[in-house]
């Protein structure tokens, strides 16, 4: 039995609490189908603040530290949440968990910088999410968190519209091509980012 809904209703109260959230944009992430839910990365809250606010749980890749401690690691696995391995070229299990969550019509939570990025640092973006919105045959929502997460502080997450790639569809999947669409979809989540 999953601990989502008791976990959500939580972690609503303690934001409700802690900062003043606003969201934009909530009617861009699909209601029923796959997508690539693909956010800027600037704290440890940010999947939380991604996912408690949505009516549907995205599945979120993690890095396998995380899943090194029992209690986090549990609540994790509750949370549908699967390991990487970010020392790997290819993560080949982690791969195939995400092609099969969105060949499954889930929705997969990626934060493409690969770590937290602190405001004003440039962080080249992992080409995975491109990988997996063409293997998979998702669209891709970028999503932008803005704020800084102190007590009472505004807090910002913004869905921006699908982004569906159908012009790379079919084409010889190349670095310079990953690399190409990454910048693509990080430009479109660079671009909602705002200051508070």
């Amino acid at each position: 039995m999953s601990l989502y809904p008791f976990v959500k209703a939580i972690i609503k109260i303690y934001y409700t609490i802690m900062f003043k959230v606003t969201i934009v944009g909530k009617e861009n992430v699909p209601k029923v189908g796959n997508g690539v839910l693909c956010c800027n990365h600037i704290s440890n809250y940010d999947p939380l603040t991604m996912a408690v606010y949505l009516d549907r749980l995205p599945r979120y890749i993690a890095k396998k530290e995380l899943f090194h401690n029992k209690i986090l690691g549990a609540l994790l696995r509750h949370l549908h949440a699967f390991p990487v391995d970010r020392e790997a070229v290819m993560d080949m299990k982690a791969f195939k968990t995400a092609i099969n969550v969105l060949k499954g019509g889930e929705l997969l939570g990626i934060f493409a910088e690969g770590t937290r990025v602190k405001e004003g640092e440039a962080k080249a973006a992992k080409a995975g999410v491109a990988m997996f919105a063409l293997k998979g045959n998702a669209p891709v929502i970028p999503v932008t968190i803005s704020g800084t997460y102190k007590f009472r502080s505004e807090v910002r997450i913004e869905f921006g519209a699908p982004m569906m790639l159908e012009e790379y569809r079919g084409l010889r999947i190349t670095t310079a091509l990953m690399e190409e669409i990454t910048e693509k979809i990080m430009e479109r989540v660079r671009e909602m980012k705002v200051n508070l």
